[in-house]
């Protein structure tokens, strides 16, 4: 298990969690005052990522009877600086 905070920033994309062959889940929360979107490179962008909405939304994966997600995921702020937590179970 590993877990932590880390800030995204607006503007430039951010590994949030890195590739991890052993993941059974994760949980992304934001914190910030603004969206966050999440993808899987560094190329995301606020019209290509998955949004996570403002002050306590979540992005949560888990490998419950699917194939779980193991790469990076990365985020970008459009708006403004933002506090992140994750969590990740292996």
């Amino acid at each position: 298990m590993s877990y932590g905070s880390i800030t995204v920033p607006s503007g430039t994309a951010i590994l949030i969690v890195g590739y991890n062959d052993r993941r059974k889940s994760v949980v992304i929360t934001n914190e910030g005052s603004s969206k966050i979107y999440l993808g899987s490179d560094s190329l995301v962008t606020s019209a290509t990522g998955i949004s996570v909405e403002d002050t306590d939304g979540k992005y949560t994966e888990d490998s419950a009877g699917t194939r779980m997600y193991l790469g990076d995921i990365y985020g970008i702020s459009a708006d403004s600086t933002n506090d992140i937590r994750y969590w990740e179970k292996l």
